[in-house]
């Protein structure tokens, strides 16, 4: 059959769609209620459609999606009657905006294994007190005590410093990365200057800050880091998409609580700094829930004091066991 024929029968299809929506709207009967004679002389002129039927639906299946076709079909219902518009969306596929975050509750996981990582190292200090403390011999003194109480407990552990060396925090990651651990913990010492005063304990997950206190105290943190500028796109991705956000936000809250609980009945001044959020790179690259937590304040005389003491880096330790216990049990 040829172009011609074919727009012909298209012609006389859509007039016959008017013919049928004007008797309707005049309150004539459906054409199939009509005499048989007049149904059979219809069929009769449409037969040689049916070869056409398959090509038709195509067509019409795949022109009718496009924006064109669909206002066409609007403007043309218009001339038909003054029935309201309806205008249907095409179904697609859901956008990524569109979709409900999913519950991380409903998949309860186990906490089998934890990294401890015990902060600076090396010729790479940390803070430091007026009593000669470093935060490197503190961090480490902890982690070994909290790695002993987690594993008497059924835990296993991953140490990325047992010893006093400069481990880069790349290094680090990547040691927590290729364990195969649940949950990864960086453990600090902080000092302030600024408000030797006052001391507190804080805790914080992976994310941007608008704090310029926090900013500075993030780039202290990162500057032996092992990056280089073309590391750059990717570990800003890791900050603003990171999709272990809310558990680690859990963790954070879950340690920052027992940190301040335990301590508290040993330094009544102890303050409560809370659940922070910071763009530590030791965080960044870890593909588990990850934590910094910021154990005490040297810049304080009378903490430091308190943290060159054994007996109160083993309630640490301890106070931070009961806060990885607490957040494994609400799995």
């Amino acid at each position: 059959m040829g172009r011609e024929p074919v727009d012909r029968v298209k012609r006389r299809l859509l007039a016959e769609a008017v013919a049928e929506n004007l008797d309707t709207m005049r309150g004539g009967p459906p054409r199939a209620l009509r005499p048989a004679k007049r149904m059979l002389h219809t069929w009769l002129r449409r037969a040689p459609l049916v070869l056409l039927v398959p090509l038709t639906l195509g067509a019409a299946t795949y022109f009718g999606n496009s924006p064109a076709a669909q206002h066409d079909t609007i403007a043309k219902a218009s001339v038909l009657g003054d029935a309201p518009r309806v205008r249907i969306k095409p179904i697609g596929p859901p956008t990524v905006d569109s979709l409900t975050p999913v519950d991380t509750h409903a998949f309860p996981l186990a906490v089998r294994r934890v990294v401890i990582d015990a902060g600076h190292g090396g010729n790479d200090p940390g803070a430091t007190s007026v009593v000669r403390l470093a935060e490197k011999d503190i961090t480490l003194d902890v982690a070994s005590r909290l790695s002993t109480i987690l594993q008497a407990n059924g835990f296993q552990v991953v140490i990325t410093r047992g010893g006093d060396s400069l481990i880069p925090l790349r290094e680090r990651a990547r040691l927590a990365n290729e364990s195969s651990s649940d949950i990864f913990l960086s453990i600090h010492v902080n000092s302030i200057l600024a408000h030797t005063a006052s001391h507190g304990v804080e805790t914080y997950y992976l994310g941007p800050t608008s704090d310029p206190s926090l900013t500075k105290l993030a780039a202290d943190e990162n500057r032996v880091s092992g990056y280089s500028v073309a590391d750059l796109r990717k570990l800003l991705d890791g900050v603003y998409a990171d999709a272990r956000r809310s558990e680690s936000q859990r963790l954070a809250a879950a340690v920052q609580e027992q940190l301040f609980t335990k301590l508290r009945k040993s330094d009544p001044g102890l303050e409560n700094w809370g659940v922070k959020r910071a763009p530590f790179l030791v965080l960044v690259a870890t593909e588990m829930p990850a934590i910094l937590a910021e154990v005490g304040c040297l810049s304080n005389e009378r903490e430091a004091s308190m943290l060159g003491k054994p007996e109160y880096r083993q309630q640490i330790a301890e106070a931070l066991y009961h806060g990885i216990r607490a957040y494994a049990n609400q799995g």
